[in-house]
């Protein structure tokens, strides 16, 4: 369990953010968070939050930030937090996201202090700068610049390996990834500004989405996916009961067999939690260690 710091009596201090800026003075000790991304660069930083919008699922939270964090209080869904449970915990900084919370960021600042960053839709690279301004309004800047410079070695070694398992495929040209998320609304595609694209291009490889896709998700039907036509689907089930109907659907299209994923059986099931909703450091370092685990154990088939 993180003990906390005690309270600095640095200067006060001006954070830019998404919304008024921030200002704020010492180091926070009751923090807020309301997006897990935000749990990622906090856990990052080595304090352990108060409160967090975990979608009153914990089981949501990586393992890896878990055993970092103390006790907390839910303060309920991501998308519509409990304002009355928020203030009860009196925090000295809230974290929010800006797409989700715009429309009670002025109730939140009642509260506390509060910076207003992007995580929903967030590209991977605008992520590791949230975790550094993140780590500006925690007082932990050189803490942070520390640990982002070691996920930074930690990415290259795996991009390494994977480029060396890669290398040794006789393909005529690269294979590319898609990651998409399947449930009982259908099968979205995590497209070329969403995070698991980005950690995908950061490790060197490639994707199947289209070169003149803007977005960061977008819904698909079969005949889009087999449009687009991947080496590798990788598809994170929230279905509980571990294959959304749609996945069984597409099976039984008379095309699947045609695809390139069908005839290689390179569509693979990895964790929603890690791959969407977590969106930081540890995260991205997981899905380095899942891609490199698959494309090995491809190789060892072979």
């Amino acid at each position: 369990m993180l003990s906390f710091p005690p309270v600095s009596q640095a200067a006060e201090r001006r954070v830019p953010d998404l919304g008024d800026g921030l200002v704020i003075q010492g180091q926070p000790q009751r923090v807020i968070v309301l997006e897990y991304s935000f749990l990622d660069a906090v856990v990052l930083a080595g304090i352990s939050p108060v409160g967090i919008a975990d979608d009153q699922k914990p089981q949501r939270i990586l393992p890896q930030l878990k055993q970092r964090i103390g006790h907390y209080q839910s303060v309920g869904l991501r998308g519509q937090p409990n304002l009355e449970t928020i203030a009860s915990l009196k925090p000295d900084l809230i974290i929010a996201d800006q797409q989700r919370h715009r429309t009670i960021y002025r109730e939140l600042q009642e509260i506390a202090p509060t910076l207003l960053l992007l995580s929903y839709g967030a590209q991977y690279s605008d992520l590791l700068t949230d975790a550094r301004v993140i780590g500006q309004a925690l007082g932990k800047s050189s803490l942070i610049g520390e640990r982002l410079l070691a996920h930074e070695y930690t990415m290259d070694r795996y991009a390494a390996e994977l480029d060396s398992l890669t290398e040794n495929k006789e393909s005529p040209s690269p294979e590319r990834f898609l990651f998409a998320t399947a449930s009982a609304r259908g099968v979205a595609v995590h497209a070329s500004k969403a995070f698991a694209s980005g950690v995908i291009k950061r490790l060197g490889l490639e994707t199947a989405i289209p070169p003149e896709d803007d977005n960061a998700y977008m819904r698909v039907s079969f005949e889009q996916m087999a449009g687009m036509n991947p080496d590798w689907l990788l598809v994170g089930d929230y279905n509980q009961q571990g294959d959304a109907d749609i996945l069984q659907r597409w099976q039984a299209h008379p095309l699947w067999p045609m695809l390139t994923i069908a005839k290689r059986q390179q569509m693979k099931k990895v964790d929603p939690k890690v791959w969407s909703l977590s969106r930081g450091i540890y995260a991205a370092e997981q899905i380095a260690e899942d891609l490199l685990t698959l494309v090995a154990a491809d190789q060892v088939a072979d």
